[in-house]
């Protein structure tokens, strides 16, 4: 008996808790940082979010408790389910600001888009733990998990998000890297992306109002030739002069100028780090970002206990889904990466895509629960 209770201790560790106990600072930052942002708008979309925090804490919840071997065997249904609902959002979906994403719900606003994310790790897991291949993995061999990520990452460009699309590509290939992939195909695949973006470029693939993001990013790296066809004060400036102005500690609560004269687009979702920088500084900004990175590594090497490949894979597909989307968001806010619309996990306002990163989180904490058994 003793022995029993001592082994169901184990079972929770300290990366589960560290994990768990940075998720949530994340989340009260994130609150506490969209009451601010609700105050220079007079909104109440603090209030929304925080009934889906709770939603999003249960969800969390029940994904880190149930048995891995429930999730294997559901993970084809979770995926075509989902890719039905990427077609569907296409023809039925609300269009706001000329993009299809959103399912109209009412009072509230389903984004598939989220789900593909958690819905192709699963998949990907069960076809890597089911090749079961002892080499690494040619091109050729890779040909069916590259069609895995190629389908809902076309159908998402349709909307058209090109920042989620770019998430589940690195997450895809998070999962392929990890799982093995020979040099030669690395760079086949590299150059094979390389090529196809002035063909999406050209082809208009990529939008005209995406294809002004890029160009304003370009003109503030220095670039004349199109520093002069830009407007210089859309988003990607504002954003810099908001985290600038913000300097070693910040403004204060409610204090910022840039967000208090709505000069700040997208205060409470894409540039909600740029409203948190204004108000708290460089500092907090560091401890923000070192929260991050203590539950990436905590979550890590979790996956890395889990006894079956599925449970390893899938928590590093989990857990690359909160990191691209951190690395992507902080760059297009300091200006690294062109604006691509993507928001910031457990801190951005918006539903789905909170439910999305808890069941992510839940999924990487149940190989540390489950050891990740099969």
């Amino acid at each position: 008996m003793a022995a029993m209770r001592g082994r169901e201790t184990q079972r929770f560790s300290r990366a589960v808790w560290t994990a768990i106990a940075a998720l949530l600072v994340l989340l009260i930052m994130g609150m506490v940082n969209l009451g601010n942002a609700a105050a220079y708008t007079g909104e109440t979309f603090h209030k929304t979010q925080l009934v889906w925090v709770i939603l999003g804490a249960l969800v969390a919840l029940a994904v880190a408790l149930i048995d891995m071997r429930f999730f294997q065997q559901i993970s084809p249904i979770v995926f075509w389910g989902t890719v039905l609902l990427l077609v569907l959002v296409l023809i039925f979906g609300r269009e706001i600001n000329h993009s299809r994403r959103w399912f109209d719900l009412g009072p509230m606003a389903l984004q598939p888009s989220e789900f593909a994310k958690p819905a192709l790790v699963l998949f990907l897991a069960r076809f890597f733990h089911a090749e079961r291949n002892p080499e690494r993995y040619s091109l050729r061999t890779l040909l069916r998990p590259l069609a895995y990520v190629a389908v809902p990452t076309a159908l998402v460009m349709l909307q058209p998000d090109l920042g989620t699309s770019l998430v589940i590509i690195a997450v895809g290939f998070s999962v392929m890297f990890f799982e093995g992939i020979r040099l030669r195909s690395f760079l086949t695949l590299l150059g094979i992306v390389l090529l196809l973006i002035p063909l999406a470029w050209q082809l208009d693939v990529i939008q005209p109002y995406q294809k002004q993001r890029v160009m304003t990013w370009l003109s503030m790296s220095g670039a004349k030739d199109i520093k002069k066809n830009t407007d210089r004060s859309m988003q990607p400036e504002q954003a810099l002069w908001a985290v600038g102005s913000g300097k070693v500690m910040g403004k204060g609560g409610r204090q910022g100028v840039q967000s208090r004269l709505r000069y700040l687009p997208e205060m409470h979702n894409d540039y909600i780090l740029a409203s948190y920088a204004e108000e708290r500084g460089f500092v907090w900004c560091v401890l923000l970002l070192s929260t991050y990175l203590v539950m990436v590594l905590s979550l890590l090497r979790l996956a890395v206990r889990a006894r079956e490949r599925f449970g390893v894979l899938v928590s590093v597909g989990a857990v690359a889904i909160i990191f691209w989307q951190v690395v992507i968001n902080v760059g297009m806010v300091i200006g690294l990466f062109p604006v691509v619309g993507l928001s910031l996990p457990f801190l951005s306002y918006g539903g789905s895509a909170l439910l999305s990163s808890m069941i992510a989180v839940g999924l990487a904490l149940n190989a540390g629960i489950h050891k990740g058994s099969v």
